[in-house]
């Protein structure tokens, strides 16, 4: 391939990161991403996007192979934005140095195909590199050419034994840890219970026990429970089941709705001045719009690191038998002793 080409490289370091992560169980191998790329010709400027609060690690591997690192911090509400900085940045540069003729971006991520459009209008090459299961395959067709990004150690990986009982425990661990600072009760959304894990164990794959998905190793787990929105199947939480050992159920008891809020709400419990949390999905045979502030229900109680929450929770349309039977004890108590005057 000749080498007189003049090329632009921009790397999309959160696709990347995580696309090697989910596929491959290991962080990106940079010095392979920059040989793969000098294939295709001179590289003039190679510049790697992300927040680099969030991938530090990544940075001493990154400068020692001659990548400028480009900081794109994350919105005030956790968002980023990325493939908007990439995109300038590379116009730019395009539109400086005409003597460019290629750009090499490192992204599967389809939001770049106005940029990309955009240069190959202008003549110049396009190539892709990016972890084949995450490619678009809208990139590809717009694509001169694309660089199939693929695990730097495939044959050490296979030989590696991994242990599904450490590995099970290892996610019953991660998710009891995110159980405390739940605000769903308990719940944790599995993206959430999945970027936990990899970020406490790089190594960690549900795919080295054949799983397709997480959510299937999850299924498979006794001490595991799963629950998913009734809406859309594809949002899925989970948290450790009430017959374990970090739940404990407790008779049934009785109190009153005090307020309620999109997905989940209070009780105020008649034998304790303590509020009881409650989320929708613990509500039996009733949504969330036959509920509202004064109605009475029934429950039992599972604690959690956070205190007690409520679940099986019923509407009681009739006074509660322990309230009938004192009523009914105080009467028969007054006739007697009205009985004992008269005598």
């Amino acid at each position: 391939m000749p080498t007189s080409k003049a090329v632009a490289v921009f790397i999309d370091v959160e696709n990347i990161h995580y696309s090697s992560l989910n596929n491959f169980s290991e962080t990106p191998n940079w010095s392979k991403i920059v040989e793969s790329c000098k294939r295709y010709g001179r590289i003039v400027s190679i510049q790697a996007f992300g927040d680099w609060l969030n991938f530090s690690k990544e940075l001493p591997e990154i400068q020692r192979n001659a990548i400028q690192p480009v900081f794109v911090p994350l919105s005030q509400d956790g968002k980023s934005s990325l493939d908007c900085y990439l995109t300038v940045s590379a116009m730019k540069l395009f539109f400086q140095n005409h003597a460019l003729d290629t750009i090499i971006l490192a992204s599967g991520d389809r939001d770049y195909i106005p940029l990309l459009a955009e240069l190959k209008a202008l003549g110049k090459r396009i190539i892709i590199l990016a972890v084949q299961d995450t490619l678009s395959q809208d990139l590809t067709r717009i694509a001169d050419d694309v660089i199939p990004y693929e695990s730097s150690s495939s044959e050490a990986r296979e030989e590696m034994k991994y242990s599904r009982e450490e590995d099970i425990r290892f996610v019953v661990e991660t998710l009891k840890s995110l159980e405390q600072t739940s605000f769903e009760g308990r719940w944790v959304n599995l993206a959430t219970l999945g970027l936990e894990m990899k970020r406490r164990n790089p190594q960690f794959s549900h795919k080295h026990h054949g799983y397709g998905k997480l959510v299937e190793m999850l299924d498979d787990i006794k001490d595991v429970e799963l629950s998913y929105d009734n809406h859309e199947k594809t949002i899925a939480m989970a948290r450790i089941a009430a017959d374990s050992d970090i739940a404990v159920e407790s008779p049934r008891q009785y109190g009153e709705i005090i307020n309620l809020h999109d997905t989940f709400g209070f009780i105020r419990p008649d034998a304790d001045d303590e509020n009881i949390f409650f989320h929708i999905s613990k509500v039996d045979d009733a949504s969330l719009n036959e509920l509202q502030p004064g109605t009475r229900v029934s429950y039992t109680c599972y604690r959690t690191h956070r205190g007690n929450n409520a679940e099986n929770v019923v509407l009681e349309t009739t006074s509660t038998p322990e309230v009938e039977k004192i009523e009914e004890v105080d009467i028969v108590a007054e006739v007697e002793v009205v009985a004992e005057v008269e005598t």
